[in-house]
């Protein structure tokens, strides 16, 4: 497995935004597959990272400065961590969370923060983060890079 910059790659950018768009983004009912294209291909306060399997494109992440109102004290979440279902149970998202962990220390970022459903806070705190607040259906968790 190759976990890469999505710099590296812009021709995946469309098929990842497909991916976010099916995934979440089309819950919200301004969203299009363009803006979300846009998004994706932002550098801007974010870095996109994807994995590949065997050379094919297998999944993808962001590590970003995010301002939440809700949150202001929390600037930098893990976000878009998508593996396609035909590729889950392989360990990609082991490893797209461990790159972005890495990232997050060589930028000294001293925490990350992510929103995700119940389902998924067991694969997280596997990887160190802890449940520090409760929406309604999504629970915010973080992970203290350098201590």
């Amino acid at each position: 497995m190759k976990i890469s910059n999505l710099t590296d790659y812009p021709d995946e950018i469309e098929t990842i935004a497909n991916w976010y768009f099916n995934e979440w983004d089309c819950k919200d009912s301004g969203a299009t597959l363009e803006s979300v294209i846009e998004k994706v291909s932002s550098v801007s306060n974010r870095i996109a990272f994807v994995a590949h399997l065997d050379g094919e494109l297998a999944g993808a992440g962001e590590l970003k400065y995010r301002e939440y109102s809700s949150y202001p004290k929390y600037n930098y979440w893990l976000d878009g961590i998508y593996i396609p279902i035909e590729q889950r149970g392989k360990g990609i998202s082991k490893a797209l969370i461990k790159f972005a962990k890495k990232k997050a220390g060589e930028l000294r970022v001293p925490t990350i923060y992510l929103r995700c459903e119940e389902h998924l806070v067991k694969l997280y705190e596997a990887h160190g983060f802890q449940v520090v607040c409760t929406e309604k259906t999504k629970l915010i968790m973080e992970h203290k890079v350098n201590t």
